[in-house]
């Protein structure tokens, strides 16, 4: 008796957490995008889009866009 409603209860609990997450998926594609999306090269007479930063890796010396800084890269300003 004990394990069947153990079984029921597990299943009650991932059902609800499916929906739900599939509920604020939902919400997020409906809902207008606030963000910008970061990408592409930069440099010092190329800056790149509001809210993004230059960034200036060590290793490959090509500058691209991104969102956050990356730890041991030179952020251009």
């Amino acid at each position: 008796m004990f394990r069947k409603n153990l079984k029921r209860t597990c299943l009650a609990m991932i059902v609800t957490a499916v929906l739900c997450a599939g509920t604020v998926s939902a919400r997020q594609l409906r809902s207008g995008s606030n963000f910008t999306v970061c990408g592409g090269s930069c440099g010092f007479n190329n800056p790149c889009a509001k809210g993004c930063l230059c960034i200036f890796p060590m290793e490959t010396g090509s500058p691209f866009c991104a969102s956050h800084p990356i730890p041991g890269a030179t952020v251009i300003k």
